[in-house]
């Protein structure tokens, strides 16, 4: 994880109980959100657990499908021959949004 965003997102944690609020308050903050996006591509990266890196995706996601509507949040899988697995797992998950 981007050592910025994950700062940010543990501080936005202990400030709301709530994951999605959370999220909120970085991305709706315009500082916040251009210093997060401005570090792409920089290195940074720190290590994190898979439920705190989960925990921010799932919040991100609510965020977006709250604000914007299912069909905002978009999804990539290589193509179907390469990975049927990835390709069905990424189809389901768009699916079940409503995207």
């Amino acid at each position: 994880m981007r050592k910025r965003l994950m700062k940010m997102w543990r501080e936005a944690k202990a400030l709301h109980s709530d994951p999605v609020e959370a999220w909120a308050s970085i991305i709706e903050d315009a500082d916040k959100a251009k210093s997060f996006k401005q570090a792409r591509g920089r290195g940074g990266f720190v290590r994190s657990s898979w439920q705190e890196v989960n925990e921010l995706i799932a919040a991100s996601n609510v965020y977006t499908i709250k604000n914007y509507g299912p069909d905002r949040v978009a999804g990539f899988s290589p193509i179907p021959a390469m990975s049927m697995v990835s390709y069905a797992s990424g189809a389901r998950y768009l699916s079940l949004l409503g995207g």
